[in-house]
């Protein structure tokens, strides 16, 4: 009798350790998960932002279309972007408020930088180069 209670004793310990393993296994895959899914979430939409401001905002005329766009990368950046990107983009919105110039440099460099950052490359001294034709030709 004594040998089948400890034969079910181990039986019942190594059903707990499986499951408890599992258990915990999966909270620390879940967790990983959502992180990832956070990233890859704000990857996209700081990306997209810096593709729109460097293609169709900078050193071209805004036009209702643009105006647009550039509305929504504002809107991306005070979600996605880190406090810096948000300062920089909330001075960028008061500055086309008061109809002054905007400076896109110093927003497009920190979002290179970070998401150069986040993607594992280096980082990059310097501005943006910009390479524009002649829209009329």
């Amino acid at each position: 009798m004594n040998e089948q209670y400890f034969e079910l004793i181990k039986l019942l310990a190594t059903v707990i350790l499986a499951a408890l393993g599992w258990i915990i296994a999966h909270y620390f895959t879940a967790r990983r998960d959502k992180k990832n899914k956070k990233r890859e979430l704000s990857l996209q939409h700081l990306i997209s932002a810096y593709q729109i401001l460097t293609n169709d905002i900078s050193h071209r005329y805004l036009t209702d279309e643009r105006n647009e766009r550039l509305e929504k990368v504002v809107t991306d950046i005070q979600l996605f972007g880190t406090p810096k990107q948000i300062e920089f983009a909330k001075k960028l919105s008061y500055d086309l408020a008061d109809k002054r110039g905007f400076e896109l440099d110093p927003l497009i460099n920190d979002l290179r930088n970070d998401l150069r950052k986040q993607l594992g490359l280096d980082n990059v001294i310097g501005n943006v180069t910009w390479l524009r034709f002649n829209e009329n030709s």
